[in-house]
């Protein structure tokens, strides 16, 4: 049996953590790659995968901000649920990379500002409501997303955002 001295022992402790330390970054970067596939066709989700939201701006109809784990609209909302659903979808819901449209024939443009945790400038987006798409242009990343017309009453219900019109 080989015996070692204490300061063998504190480089066999010190080499085994920069070994563990060098295994954790290199399966970290596999499990979670810097660079995404950005290619036409490819599934990306509106924020990021891993992204908090702290505030968002629809045009200036409506404003949620994040207070704890809630959410609080201006104007002032009652229907909590509602917001919840509505901050959730933003959240998750995700779209196929194009190519930038040479036109682009809609005249309900929509604008939304995202204010994410841990970044200092807020994602700039317009959405463009079409008849069998809706179109999400990422100005701050210059990247274009096919959504399903669909998730249009889950990003923008009408029950949030019409009744501020009306007030």
């Amino acid at each position: 049996m080989i015996k070692l001295s204490r300061t063998a022992w504190n480089n066999v402790i010190i080499f085994s953590v920069m070994g563990m330390i060098l295994l954790l970054n290199i399966t970290n970067n596999k499990l979670f790659p810097e660079g995404e596939n950005l290619a036409a066709g490819a599934e990306k989700t509106i924020l990021g995968e891993h992204a908090v939201i702290l505030t968002l701006r629809i045009d200036h109809l409506l404003t949620v901000e994040r207070v704890g784990k809630s959410w609080r609209s201006e104007p002032v909302n009652d229907n909590d649920q509602l917001l919840e659903q509505m901050m959730l979808a933003w959240q998750q819901s995700a779209g196929y990379v194009l190519d930038a449209p040479a036109q682009i024939y809609s005249t309900n443009v929509i604008n939304v500002t995202i204010g994410l945790a841990g970044e200092n400038q807020e994602i700039a987006l317009r959405l463009y409501p079409m008849n069998d798409q809706l179109l999400l242009h990422n100005i701050t990343q210059n990247v274009w997303l096919s959504l399903p017309i669909v998730l249009y009453q889950q990003l923008f219900p009408s029950a949030l955002l019409t009744r501020e019109e009306n007030e």
